[in-house]
């Protein structure tokens, strides 16, 4: 600290050659910050939700083979089980909007019991589960659309072909890692219109089965207890944990996952190969300096040390800005309504952020260690010689 008037003398000697440096590395991690997010984001989510002791059961034949809905009283009835629910989903068509959000065929009575974190006055819940054709809808889409309780919710089929009329009874609240845009209505009401528009042929399917389990309850036991009493029937079943539900997802990446990581490595050596060109010629033009200053008594160590400082601050800059700066914007804005439906929330995690404000300390310290070295090597005559 005795030094460090000096060392920020010198950074703002060239204040465009700074500016430009610390510009370009917080740029270049704002854009790494966003791209490792996106695998962050599912990782911290379903971390998450390994203490809510849920399961979801679907079909071992995928997404587009729905599980009866008699399987639902089925896991209802077993003693491990607080509450299930069939998740059935509508895919309606809001007004003439193309971006599609979550919408889901629920039992009103037993989805604020499972999905127990969402916030949903008592009033509100009675209204919804007294009207049939009552819908409940989240914070963020009601703020979005201007969005009332009371208001009309016209939704029109476009993986069914039926409307659904609804009306919103309660708005729900919700963490910032959870959907606040979905869309929850009495199963009933698609039942009714499946059995009218295809008498009965593809009625009675749940979709998916949805349930929270006691807790202290062995998981992993319960979801092989699940599939093992569909193991015989037309529909076996695939149970998994809800945290391991949602990890499936982030296996749609791929080699995704390695491609950013490799970008994210490319990202972090140029702006070492950066940031190391600016101290270099920083201390190209310092060099009558540094001589001077080793010849009135200034050690080897302190020159070194005096270099790393700088460069380690510049970095630091870059990696605030860019890093924590990504992280308070997103925290701030919320760019999840223009994914079109393919981020319901996307957030900075921690982490991340921390990692970014690391990599552009290392950025510093690597950047600056070979110029430092060099004016810590450098003699009183020869740097004082020598003409810039």
């Amino acid at each position: 600290m005795k030094y460090f008037s000096y060392v920020w003398r010198n950074m703002r000697r060239n204040r465009l050659r700074t500016c430009l440096t610390i510009g370009s590395i917080a740029i270049s991690l704002f854009l790494m910050m966003i791209m490792l997010s996106f695998l962050s984001v599912n990782q911290n989510v379903s971390e998450s939700l390994k203490g809510y002791n849920r399961i979801i059961a679907m079909s071992s034949q995928g997404f587009a083979t729905a599980v009866p809905i008699r399987f639902v009283n089925e896991v209802a009835q077993m003693p491990e089980v607080v509450a299930a629910s069939p998740l059935s989903w509508y895919g309606g068509k809001y007004q003439e909007e193309v971006m599609p959000f979550a919408q889901f065929g629920i039992y009103p009575d037993k989805i604020l019991q499972i999905w127990d974190e969402l916030e949903l006055p008592d009033d509100q819940k009675n209204a919804f589960a007294s009207d049939p054709s009552g819908c409940v809808i989240g914070f963020k889409m009601a703020a979005e659309r201007n969005i009332k309780i009371g208001d009309s919710m016209p939704l029109k089929g476009t993986i069914y072909p039926f409307d659904l009329n609804l009306t919103v009874r309660g708005i729900y609240k919700s963490p910032p890692d959870r959907d606040g845009r979905m869309l929850m209505f009495n199963w009933n009401l698609l039942e009714e219109g499946l059995k009218q528009e295809f008498q009965g042929r593809q009625a009675g399917n749940a979709g998916t089965v949805f349930a929270k389990i006691k807790p202290g309850g062995d998981l992993a036991a319960f979801c092989r207890k699940v599939d093992a009493a569909t193991i015989n029937s037309d529909t076996p079943t695939r149970t998994q944990t809800e945290d391991a539900f949602v990890a499936q997802f982030a296996e749609l990446w791929g080699d995704m996952r390695t491609m950013i990581s490799a970008v994210g490595l490319a990202v972090v050596v140029s702006l070492v190969f950066v940031s190391g060109n600016a101290m270099a010629m920083a201390l190209r033009e310092r060099t009558t300096e540094i001589a001077v200053l080793k010849a009135i008594g200034f050690t080897n160590g302190k020159i070194l040390g005096m270099v790393l400082t700088e460069s380690i601050l510049v970095a630091l800059m870059g990696g605030i800005v860019g890093a924590l700066g990504c992280k308070l914007l997103f925290d701030v804005f919320d760019v999840s309504p223009y994914t079109a439906g393919a981020l319901p929330f996307f957030f900075i995690p921690w982490q991340t952020a921390l990692l970014g404000l690391g990599s552009s300390l290392m950025i510093g310290l690597v950047s600056g260690l070979f110029p430092a070295v060099a004016a810590a090597r450098l003699g009183v005559i020869q740097g004082l010689r020598k003409v810039v």
